[in-house]
Formats: C-alpha cells, structure tokens, sequence
C-alpha cells in the first residue's frame, strides 16, 4: 500500500507541476484515500506546496521572469487570506469548513473549464 501512496504523491505533484493545481487534489487524496481528518489534509497540503513553490520560484529566479511589483501584491494578499483561513478554523465547524473547500474546488474546476473552452473555441 505504501508504494500506491508514493505513487500517487508522485503523480499528483506531476500534475501540479504542469499547472493543474494538484494541491487541491493532494488535500481530497488524503481526505477520502488516506483517512486524513480535513485540517490535517490541509496542513499536509500546505508543506506538499511548499516544496513546488520553492522549487517553481528557484526556476523563475534563474530565468528571470520575476516581476517583483505583482508579487509582493499577491504575497500581502496571501498573508491576509491566510490570516483569515486561520481566524475560520478556529471559529468554525469542520463540517462547514469541508464544505466551503469542496466548493471552491468546484467553482475553481468550473471556472478553469469554463476558461479553456472559450479558450479552444477561438
């Protein structure tokens, strides 16, 4: 069974990797094949992007694609969200909190379709 979870790690970080948000996949991967508790998926969720983030930035930095005015606009911004994710888990229930990620994850899927169909029929 081991081998299946390094697997599908595997395959999952692959997916990110091409751009296909495979953090989100990796939190519902632990939640619903490893037994994981919600949070606890999340928490792992977010050391799983740690390595992709920093390995994506270490590229970028040597191809010198950074534009630095952007960043630090998305990292105020992400503090603040994350801030704010926190303040939720402590106020609200699990079972509300899985299911605003479970929508997110919809609305984000539905939204990415949505983009690449409109992209594909010009």
């Amino acid at each position: 069974m081991q081998i299946f979870h390094i697997a599908a790690a595997f395959f999952i970080a692959l997916l990110s990797g091409l751009g296909i948000g495979g953090g989100g996949l990796f939190t519902v991967y632990l939640a619903l094949v490893g037994g994981a508790p919600q949070l606890e998926a999340q928490g792992f969720n977010l050391i799983f992007f740690l390595f992709c983030s920093s390995a994506s930035v270490a590229v970028q930095l040597w191809q010198r694609k950074v534009r630095f005015a952007p960043v630090a606009i998305m990292a105020i911004a992400g503090i603040g969200g994350s801030l704010l994710g926190v303040w939720a888990t402590g106020v609200l229930a699990e079972e509300l909190l899985r299911k605003i990620f479970g929508a997110m994850l919809v609305t984000g899927g539905i939204i990415s379709l949505r983009s690449l169909l409109m992209e594909k029929s010009k």
